[in-house]
Parts: C-alpha cells; sequence; structure tokens
C-alpha cells in the first residue's frame, strides 16, 4: 500500500514539473514580446519610423525562439 501511493506522488511530480515547464516557456516568451515590442515602439519614436520597428523587433524575436527551439529539440547524434 506504501509502495502505491509513493508511485501516486511521483507520478504527480513529474505531471506537475511538465506542465511548469511549459507555463515558464510561455511566460517567457509573453514578457518577452512585450519588452520587444516596448523597444520597437521606442525606436520608432526615436527614428520616427511608422510602426516599423514595433513589427520588426518583435518578429525577429519569435524567429529567434522558434529556432532555438527546433535546435533543442532535434535528436543529438
Amino acid at each position: 500500500m506504501t509502495s502505491n501511493l509513493n508511485e501516486k506522488k511521483a507520478a504527480n511530480r513529474d505531471s506537475n514539473y511538465n506542465w511548469s515547464k511549459y507555463i515558464g516557456f510561455g511566460s517567457q516568451l509573453i514578457v518577452g514580446l512585450l519588452i520587444t515590442l516596448f523597444v520597437g515602439k521606442k525606436l520608432d519614436a526615436y527614428l520616427n519610423k511608422h510602426s516599423f520597428f514595433a513589427w520588426l523587433t518583435p518578429s525577429l524575436f519569435i524567429l529567434v525562439v522558434l529556432i532555438s527551439v527546433v535546435r533543442d529539440t532535434q535528436n543529438k547524434k
């Protein structure tokens, strides 16, 4: 009975770890997008551009994150 309870606790702990990993990644993605959008708007105001950097900086951030995710999830040889 004790081993069954320990197995349930271990499974619950692993499940919580998986969820927290994805929640952490989502939070970092949202914060990164907000920061790059803020920086892009400040650059637009400073350089008198109309929404150019406000689109460019978040787009570059998304591209870098996607490349990073693909490299991290590739099978190692």
